[in-house]
């Protein structure tokens, strides 16, 4: 991403000067599939429709993706996998850096749990890959956070008063 840091841009309308601040934090726009596939059906139709299957690596993402979630009491797949050797996302096979797990997750139970789910409580469970559960794919948009901050200047002031 080109910026590492909020940055400024300033604006001088009428006496007042805004300042808008853009935050170099990135929202990525998910989009929830409610077709039950594998984990592996999923992420083959997310690659050949959007980009991949959900990735989530900020409080940002994490609260995004519950938010649109919501609205339905299924489980979901995400792009998270276990490659035997850590935890990877299928996005650009990324390690796993922020986690969400629910409680006593992961378990691995049965020994073969190599997929991640989003639970209807909003937390990550491993699950078998060959379970069918709706999906949440990610498109290539991004949204960048901005702030606005108005700072009244002594000329403006004498105008309202």
């Amino acid at each position: 991403h080109p910026f590492s840091h909020p940055y400024p841009i300033f604006f001088c309308l009428s006496g007042f000067l805004s300042v808008i601040l853009c935050d170099s934090r990135r929202l990525t726009e998910y989009v929830l599939i409610r077709k039950y596939k594998t984990w592996k059906e999923a992420r083959t139709f997310c690659q050949k429709n959007y980009i991949d299957l959900a990735t989530v690596q900020t409080d940002e993402e994490w609260s995004e993706i519950n938010k649109i979630r919501a609205n339905i009491l299924s489980d979901t797949w995400i792009g998270l996998y276990d490659d035997v050797n850590s935890w990877r996302w299928s996005f650009r096979d990324e390690h796993l850096t922020y986690a969400r797990w629910d409680k006593a997750q992961p378990d691995n139970y049965g020994g073969d749990q190599d997929c991640v789910m989003l639970h209807s409580s909003g937390y990550w469970g491993d699950q078998g890959c060959n379970l069918k559960c709706v999906v949440f794919c990610q498109s290539g948009k991004t949204h960048i956070l901005l702030h606005t901050l108005y700072i009244f200047t002594d000329s403006y002031k004498e105008i309202v008063n």
